[in-house]
This record gives structure tokens, sequence and C-alpha cells, in this order.
């Protein structure tokens, strides 16, 4: 699996948005799910990433679950 696009897998989490809301509303959930974002910055994410890394996706999902 290669890395995804941010926005991807915002759409994915966001389907029924438009894709500005859809990025807007999912970098939020990543900053308020609690424990989420610090094991993110840990994985090497920071706020203006555009790709995510396989490992990133796994940390998303298992916090808030698959898209």
């Amino acid at each position: 699996m290669p890395n995804t696009s941010f926005g991807h897998l915002a759409m994915r989490y966001y389907p029924d948005k438009k894709y500005r809301t859809a990025t807007r509303l999912f970098r939020h959930e990543l900053e308020v799910t609690k424990g989420l974002f610090r094991a993110l910055t840990k994985a090497g994410y920071t706020p203006t990433s555009r790709l995510l890394t396989r490992s990133q996706v796994r940390i998303i999902e298992r916090f808030i679950g698959e898209a």
C-alpha cells in the first residue's frame, strides 16, 4: 500500500462532503481525538502533511476506525 493522499482519506471519512469541507473536518478530527495527534506526530505527521504513510493511516484507523 503506497502513501495515501490526505484529501483522499478525508473524502473516505466524509464522502457526503465537498473536498475542502472533508479535509477541514478530518484535520479537526485528528486534532481533537485524544492521543491521536500525538501518535501521528511521533510517526512523522505534521499539520501541513499532504501524504500519509501506511503507519500513519493505521494509527488513524486504530483511533477512529476504518473509513
